[in-house]
This record gives structure tokens, sequence and C-alpha cells, in this order.
């Protein structure tokens, strides 16, 4: 009985010892930090095949930006349908076609058709300048009128893509992808304004303030395994010889910044595409007439006022602290 009792502790002891190591693997860590999509990339994963996802992903984004998705690179698919290009590949085809969908669910709010127009004003450019009502004009009348469906895309003349406003969500979702296949147990992956968080922890964030530094918050979200995209008046924007500042969120129905009385907005949901460009529609949109478009895809946001005060939608009520005294909360009527 001695003799089983000690086979059994010692078989014990062993199940315990490659337990522990399995949970050490497990709990391998790699990170990464590098510039892609004009912005910094910030990866952080933890599981066996850690330092193979961060590999991967960063192949990823540096792929998507140079390949797919940028208007200036002349190697990008993006590029070449700008310059006249008609068919396009079934990656392209496929966001293309999720894209003029918000559109269309934002009532335009949201536009990638606004190429020729972003670089009308130049904003983040050393020729940043207000453009002749004309030029604005002329780049705005068929912003919205491309067309895309089985992989061909359709652009009126004087129209181009720029899909800036949600290439940091599709990065965040393409990491996602990768994280899933390796099987890692929790990561966080931050392209600019856009944060995949992958696991079931929650992870607090930051909520920039608008009228601080880039470190700097103003309030604090405690989230779990979702996307989280910000846009903000703050992050590119000049002023002219009078003072005036303009900022780079244009109205699609203007062709001029958004004046919708919002300093930023923040968007939570599954899909980093989702948030990206709803981020930008709920800014144009404003509080009241971004309600249902949030609805319409499962998304939650925070809202911030040019008066400091900040809004919450109910699902992150219960998760949001205020950190920062010269910012009051809100509610939405």
């Amino acid at each position: 009985m001695k003799k089983k009792g000690v086979v059994i502790a010692v078989l014990l002891f062993a199940a315990l010892a490659v337990l522990v190591v399995f949970d050490n693997l497990c709990s391998r860590s790699a990170s990464a930090d590098f510039i892609a999509m004009n912005t910094t990339v910030s990866l952080d994963v933890t599981g066996l095949k850690s330092k193979d996802a961060v590999e991967q992903v960063e192949a990823e984004i540096m792929r998507l930006d140079s390949r797919l998705l940028s208007r200036t690179d002349e190697s990008s698919e993006l590029f070449a349908v700008n310059s006249g290009k008609t068919d396009v590949s079934q990656e392209l085809g496929d966001l293309l076609e999720e894209i003029k969908q918000i559109e269309e669910q934002s009532s335009g709010a949201f536009c990638v058709g606004l190429g020729t127009l972003t670089e009308l004003w130049g904003i983040g450019t050393e020729n940043a300048a207000v453009p002749l009502e004309s030029e604005i004009s002329a780049a705005v009348r068929n912003a919205k009128n491309w067309q895309t469906g089985n992989n061909t895309v359709s652009l009126p003349d004087g129209v181009s893509l720029d899909l800036g406003a949600v290439g940091k969500g599709i990065a965040c979702d393409s990491a996602r992808e990768i994280l899933d296949e390796l099987g890692c147990r929790e990561a966080i992956a931050a392209v600019g304004g856009s944060v995949l968080l992958y696991g079931s922890d929650t992870v607090k964030v930051g909520v920039r303030d608008p009228l601080g530094e880039a470190n700097e918050h103003c309030a604090v979200l405690e989230l779990s395994s979702c996307c989280v995209s910000t846009s903000g008046s703050y992050e590119r924007f000049f002023e002219d010889e009078n003072g005036v500042c303009y900022h780079h969120i244009f109205d699609p129905s203007t062709g001029y910044p958004a004046q919708s009385g919002l300093l930023s907005v923040t968007v939570t949901a599954q899909s980093g595409l989702v948030t990206d460009a709803l981020s930008t529609a709920c800014f144009v949109l404003g509080i009241e007439k971004s309600l249902p478009l949030l609805e319409a895809y499962g998304a939650q946001a925070v809202f911030i006022t040019t008066e400091l005060e900040v809004f919450v939608t109910d699902g992150l009520k219960d998760v949001i602290t205020i950190s920062n005294s010269d910012f009051s909360l809100g509610e939405l009527e």
C-alpha cells in the first residue's frame, strides 16, 4: 500500500508539474512597436505562440498598409482603383461592400469618397490651407456616388477613395483573425486611434482628454474582448492666418470640418471596421442623430462635447469613470 501511495503521489506531482509548465508556456508574452498607416502600432500578445503572433500581425498590418489600403503608395490596390482600375480582389471587394453599406446606413455622414477633398485641404501636411469654395463644391458633388459590387468599383469623375477612416479598424480585425488561428490567450493591438482587446480579462482603457496631451485621459472604460475606436478634432488640424482652427473630420454634405458640438467620439463594438467608421460618422452626425446608427450595429459610444460634458450610451454607463474633474458626466435624453 505504501508503494502504491508513493506511485500515486509521484504521478500527481508529475501532473502538477506538467500543468505548471503548460501554464508558463501559455503565459509567454511578446510585444512590438512600429510605424504603419501613418501612426504608431503597438502589439502585446500572451500565449504559447505569442512571438509568432506578433510577427504575423506586424507583417499583415504592413501588407494592408502598402499593398491594399493606401491611396498614395503606387503598389497599393486602392491606388490602382483611384487611377482607373475597375476590377478588384475579393478581399478589397468585400471590404468596399461593407463600407458602402455603412455609408448608406449613416445617410452619407460617413463617406470614403472624399479623397479629392482630403488632398485639397492638405491637413496634416505642410500644404494645409482652406480651398476655394468652388473647389470644395466640386470635390463633394459626387463623392457619395461611387459604386461597388461583384468585385468591381466605379468612381465618378473627380472622385477618389480614401480609406483612412477605416484602415486602422480593418487592421484590428485582421489581427484578431491571426490571434484566433494561433490560439493566443490575450492581446492588445493598438493601431493609432483603434484598439483591439483580445481575451476575456477586463482591461482599463483611457478615453483621451481631447484638450490634453496624447497620454492624458478624461475618463476610463473597463472593457473586455472588443474593438474601440476614437475620432477627435485634436488628431490633425491647422490654424489659418486669422487664427481659425480647421480639423480633419469633414462633413460630406459641406466639404468643411464637421461642426456637431463634439470634440471626440469613442465607439465600441466587435468589429474594428465598424467602430472606426462609426466613430467618424457619429462625430459628423452629433449625439442625437448618432443613436439610431449605433443601435443598428449593436455599438456603444462615448461622446465628449465642446462644453466638456461626457455622454455615454446605456451599455457603457456601468463601466465608465470620469478621471478628470474638468469633465462632467451628462445624461442622454
